[in-house]
């Protein structure tokens, strides 16, 4: 099998188990975080920590990168 071939079928493969193991991890914090005290409060905060926080964090590391 060429090289080639073997890397089209790895990469689709690996990105599928990246995704798959990113969003489970994800939805097994969300799932703890269900069963404290604060219930769905905690869930909301960490969703909306991730809503505001991501794009922030990837707005500066962008302006740093324009910069240098």
């Amino acid at each position: 099998m060429s090289e080639r071939v073997r890397f089209a079928l790895l990469f689709p493969f690996l990105s599928v188990v990246t995704i798959a193991v990113f969003a489970g991890g994800l939805g097994v914090i969300f799932m703890l975080l269900y069963e404290t005290a604060l219930k769905q409060w905690a869930v909301v905060i960490l969703g909306m920590a991730f809503v505001v926080g991501v794009p922030s964090v990837a707005a500066l590391l962008q302006s740093r990168l324009d910069e240098g």
